[in-house]
């Protein structure tokens, strides 16, 4: 090990590390020592930074595999509409009430639920006028493929009576044929309809909040999946980064339909950028089936696919339902990826069958079981019986041999990933009740699906995290309040809590 590296960490538990280990050197952002807290400080230079860990648990980086940072930063300047803090309609229309218009003049809301443990129903458009009429208000579903707008939103957009459903989402109507304000898997098509500003001062405070967020779980890099990411959000990315509001690992995945433009501009699949912490991930598809029928078909499907290698990137296809996972195992049998991992998200219903083929396509699975944790409650009110143990199998897919990991898919759920791993090894709710099924066989087997490629040797690169308590000594439905007291990302101490 050279003389003088920039950090040691000591007197640490380290995870996975032979016994006697307890301290780290870290140099030029990769760990270059490892052993007993005496044989690491002889390489101590005059300004190293000692940093004594008092004994808690050293991990390597978790890793969320799967989330959205604008979407979850933009959730933080809207008005919390989810049932915790809003239980009733009234409730949702007097938080939307005191919110702040937005700069582009929008009333914006979060989080609502209308399922039986949520409002009991979608929120309409009548509901959103009693808020403001001549100003748009429009609201979020929990699961970030709805919203609810106003009549003045919906007039902004271009929705009326005649307009047609885009093709794979759906305006919901009356009995007249009237918009009632809910519409489904629209997003991309509303983004391209209407202009919005957010101010820069207020959007960069909200991204670093969530940051220092997924910091203090010990969190260092980060999956962003959005099915419209190109090269504006790429320059975006590498501006927030430059600037240190997000002091994390980003892996971008691109839109399919973006795919064309960045190739143009030059970019290939696994392209770094912003100092390496910036890099460029599979092409994202979105299968949805909420229009009755599932979108893209299966034809259309494989030709996006096959496009998509063609350029040297594999894939990431959104698939929950379970039509929606067959279709892509099958689709990805046929079409195996020439370079990287061709990846299945979410995986929502994943009964044995299921697995089977999607174990036979070859395909990672990047699945979602803080879900059960955060809303099994409603899981266990909604869904099928039979089908409740099969919900985000991450236990029976890996038992086949699938190569699993987690990812919270924030903002729908708080990106907690100890509570993702709670729920992947026990299959229970946030208050305790069974869901059935397999869950993974150990904490630290949950640990290895939440931190990627990371490891505590010698070489790798310094992505750490200090924890408490230490998740190889709690049990498992203690896990969600584990958390860190010292993240490093790429050798820089980028959160600290009491160390």
């Amino acid at each position: 090990m050279p003389a003088g590296p920039e950090i040691i960490l000591t007197n640490a538990r380290v995870h996975g590390a032979d016994t006697g280990v307890s301290a780290v050197g870290i140099a030029n952002g990769v760990i270059t020592a490892t052993g007993p807290d005496t044989e690491i400080l002889q390489y101590r230079g005059e300004n190293t930074e000692i940093i004594d860990c008092k004994g808690c648990a050293l991990i390597p980086g978790i890793v969320d595999d799967h989330l959205h940072l604008f979407a979850a930063a933009a959730a933080r300047m809207a008005a919390d509409c989810r049932p915790a803090a809003t239980p009733a309609v009234e409730s949702v229309l007097s938080a939307l009430r005191e919110s702040q218009p937005r700069r582009d003049g929008w009333i914006r809301g979060y989080g609502y639920d209308d399922s039986p443990l949520g409002l009991g129903r979608h929120l309409t458009r009548h509901d959103l006028d009693t808020v403001a009429r001549e100003r748009p208000v429009r609201v979020e579903h929990r699961s970030g493929h709805a919203c609810v707008m106003n009549g003045a939103g919906l007039a902004a957009a271009g929705i009326g009576r005649d307009t047609p459903d885009p093709p794979g989402g759906t305006i919901a109507r009356d009995a007249h044929g009237e918009p009632t304000g809910l519409l489904l898997d629209m997003e991309s098509w509303l983004r391209q309809r209407i202009a919005t500003r957010v101010d820069a001062g207020e959007f960069r405070s909200a991204i670093r909040d969530l940051a220092d967020a997924l910091l203090s779980y010990g969190i260092t890099a980060v999956t962003d999946a959005g099915a419209d990411n190109g090269i504006d959000r790429w320059r975006a990315f590498e501006e927030l980064l430059a600037e240190g509001a997000i002091p994390l690992r980003v892996n971008m995945m691109v839109g399919a339909g973006q795919l064309d433009e960045l190739r143009r501009e030059g970019f290939r699949y696994g392209d770094l950028s912003a100092d390496g912490l910036l890099t460029l991930g599979p092409a994202k598809i979105m299968l949805t089936v909420s229009s009755g029928s599932m979108h893209p078909d299966f034809d259309t499907l494989c030709r996006i696919i096959a496009g998509a290698h063609d350029v040297g990137f594999p894939v990431a296809i959104h698939a929950v339902e379970r039509e929606a996972v067959v279709a892509s195992a099958l689709a990805l049998m046929d079409h195996p990826a020439p370079i990287g991992d061709d990846r299945i998200e979410h995986c929502g219903e994943g009964p044995p069958d299921v697995g089977e083929l999607v174990a036979a396509s070859g395909a990672r699975v990047v699945t979602n079981t803080g879900f059960l944790h955060y809303d099994g409650e409603r899981y266990r009110r909604t869904v099928a019986s039979d089908l409740l143990p099969h919900l985000y199998a991450a236990g029976a897919l890996d038992a086949l041999g699938v190569r699993v990991s987690l990812g919270s898919d924030a903002p729908v759920v708080e990106p907690n990933p100890w509570a993702a791993m709670a729920a992947a090894v026990e299959r229970r709710t946030a208050e305790g009740h069974a869901l059935g099924g397999a869950g993974l066989p150990s904490v630290p087997h949950a640990l290895s699906k939440h931190t990627g490629s990371h490891r505590i040797a010698l070489g790798q690169p310094a992505d750490l995290a200090v924890v408490q308590p230490d998740p190889l000594f709690t049990k498992p439905r203690l896990l969600p309040e584990i958390r860190s007291v010292l993240t490093v990302v790429a050798g820089k101490v980028v959160w600290r809590d009491g160390v």
